[in-house]
């Protein structure tokens, strides 16, 4: 389960502190207890050894796609908390934050994903865009790509506008946003790229 996301863009999160391992979430019960059914009541290091079993992974990858969409649904002006197209993507966020505690239970790792993906969430549905950079492209979310747009122009990164569009100035001010970051050079809006641009301070 490669996660680029734990060498790059993830540990200055974690270091701020805005991943928790461990939280309630939302109270089953008077005492704030609740069952959870399937993988995520498995440990984070139980799913960490999984990642070179590729039956145990893809499961423990539903799992947390699974997840994702029940908090999207449930959460108050919430599309969707991830910004890029699923794959991947959180359930290499929930790898990061297990490595910190294998202890955790998959569930708490997720609930701390979430927390940690907030401020990017999406409030409603918009038309994918596809940004395009050597030869390699992304769909996204054109909301979310207002999100990441609006944090690099307060960052002074980028001096076009927050529209929600491709070009070409976006893809070069990508570029030198993640040289600067010390972070894959895609020229694209990876995760690794909203991270920085919109969790970081």
């Amino acid at each position: 389960m490669p996660c680029p996301i734990l060498r790059y863009a993830l540990k200055p999160v974690v270091i701020m502190g805005l991943l928790v391992t461990a939280s309630a979430g939302q109270a089953a019960d008077g005492s704030g207890k609740f069952s959870i059914r399937g993988p995520g009541s498995q440990s984070c290091a139980a799913y960490l050894a999984a990642a070179g079993k590729p039956e145990d992974n893809a499961r423990y990858a539903s799992w947390l796609l699974g997840y994702a969409s029940a908090r999207n649904r449930t959460e108050p002006n919430t599309y969707d908390f991830i910004p890029t197209e699923a794959g991947t993507d959180f359930p290499n966020i929930v790898a990061a934050i297990c490595k910190s505690n294998g202890k955790a239970s998959v569930e708490q790792a997720a609930h701390s994903a979430i927390t940690a993906l907030a401020p990017m969430r999406q409030a409603s549905a918009s038309p994918l865009v596809e940004v395009q950079a050597d030869g390699k492209a992304v769909k996204i979310h054109q909301e979310a790509l207002r999100t990441l747009q609006t944090a690099l122009i307060a960052k002074r990164a980028f001096s076009g506008r927050a529209d929600g569009l491709a070009s070409a100035l976006l893809v070069a001010a990508l570029k030198e946003f993640q040289r600067k970051e010390s972070i894959p050079v895609t020229g694209l809006p990876d995760i690794d790229t909203f991270i920085r641009a919109v969790i970081k301070r």
